[in-house]
């Protein structure tokens, strides 16, 4: 007799334990081949070449956070398979190309070369084509095989840069982006050639389901688009308060607790994978089993955090190459970010797997509102506190994750 989903066991701690693994191994191996592309940008652009870069950049974060919200969280969260679905996320994906291109592009222009603005363009293409993919692996649950295939993108895009700065005198923006491209691109190819093609292929190109997708879609990427949003606008006002050197110091400061963010995104995605499933299971996940991975998670990048700001000096000095200075106070404030961002993050992705994500958008953009205010009056008033730019961002979020608690409990199933 088969097991039904009431019946059928858990899976084993150990099981468990792998699939996180694989789930944080590829969040670390991105953050990781960005992290040392970001390195890279600080030590050889300077100051304002990676001004210019982490704007940009930042930019394409954006853009990309709302495309893989929309595509990848239905494609995980609905029936990818449904062929009403499958158009609606083809077409989806078409758009996500254009309008991530057009929003690069439109800031780019004001900080950037045309040639440089028409390579971040070719980026912006890449980059969806590779998240689509990407998120197919995760569907799958597959985080291992992901890994694999994003660190041979990763690869590609560190050895360009790295036979750029052999090769030509004066490195620019235009050559992280062009190596940037290229690792996208080889990650494309590679999943294609890796992955069932029933994964990708869809027969008809008419039709479709977009006003379901959009009432789940919509409001999971506009809430997803929050805090890369809340980044780059934080960016655009420490830019204007203290210049390029503030936003490239701000900038570094971040770099320094990339591994702790790398670890609660990780986990992150492996929490919406696992409740998905469990939802579809007949198993649905309760309020209490949410506010625990946010306790665990919170602890674990507080360690994380904790350790960046005991080595600040000489991450500093490896992040910069000594090109310009990072405040020890932007390294807490984003230590202190960080904690903040891993204690909401599985609450919020119970409220996605409930279809709560118009709630969750209410929250974050009232967080984001705040914080952006008292940044902006801080820095009319002192324009030299632009340091304080992740505590302004971290301001009301742990009310927000007690009203996402109080809000899921109030909804969770009968046992």
């Amino acid at each position: 007799m088969t097991a039904t989903a009431s019946t059928r066991p858990m899976r084993s701690p150990a099981r468990l334990i792998r699939a996180a693994g694989g789930a944080v191994t590829t969040q670390i191996v991105t953050a990781a081949s960005s992290l040392v592309l970001q390195a890279l940008a600080a030590r050889m652009l300077g100051a304002d070449g990676f001004a210019q870069y982490a704007l940009t950049y930042g930019t394409l974060i954006f853009a990309i956070t709302l495309y893989t919200s929309w595509f990848g969280d239905t494609l995980t969260v609905l029936d990818r398979f449904d062929p009403r679905v499958r158009i609606t996320l083809l077409h989806s994906a078409f758009a996500g190309a254009a309008l991530t291109a057009v929003t690069t592009a439109a800031v780019g222009v004001f900080v950037l070369s045309p040639v440089q603005v028409g390579l971040a363009t070719v980026v912006a293409i890449t980059w969806v084509c590779n998240e689509s993919m990407r998120r197919v692996f995760t569907a799958r649950t597959e985080f291992w095989r992901l890994a694999v295939n994003d660190s041979l993108g990763a690869v590609v895009t560190v050895a360009v840069v790295v036979v750029a700065a052999a090769s030509v005198t004066g490195l620019t923006v235009g050559w992280f982006f062009a190596a940037l491209a290229a690792g996208q691109s080889a990650a494309t190819a590679i999943a294609l050639v890796r992955l069932p093609a029933n994964e990708y292929l869809v027969r008809e190109i008419r039709g479709g389901t977009f006003s379901d997708v959009a009432s789940f879609a919509g409001w999971r990427a506009a809430q997803a688009g929050i805090r890369p949003l809340a980044l780059l606008l934080s960016r655009m006002v420490v830019g204007a308060a203290g210049g390029p050197v503030a936003v490239a110091a701000v900038e570094a400061a971040r770099l320094l607790l990339a591994p702790a963010l790398t670890v609660a995104n990780g986990a992150g995605t492996y929490v919406l994978s696992t409740f998905a499933r469990a939802s579809r299971d007949g198993r649905p996940p309760r309020s209490g089993d949410a506010a625990r991975a946010s306790a665990v998670l919170a602890v674990g990048v507080g360690v994380l955090g904790a350790g960046a700001l005991a080595l600040s000096g000489p991450l500093t000095r490896l992040v910069t190459g000594g090109g310009f200075a990072v405040d020890n106070r932007a390294v807490l404030g984003w230590a202190v970010y960080v904690v903040v961002f891993a204690a909401t993050l599985p609450l919020s992705t119970l409220a996605t797997t409930r279809r709560l994500s118009r709630l969750v958008f209410r929250l974050r953009a009232a967080e984001m509102s705040v914080g952006l205010a008292s940044l902006t009056l801080i820095v009319i008033i002192d324009s030299d506190s632009w340091w304080s730019a992740p505590y302004c961002l971290s301001v009301g979020g742990v009310l927000t994750a007690l009203m996402l608690w109080a809000s899921l409990r109030r909804s969770d199933p009968a046992r």
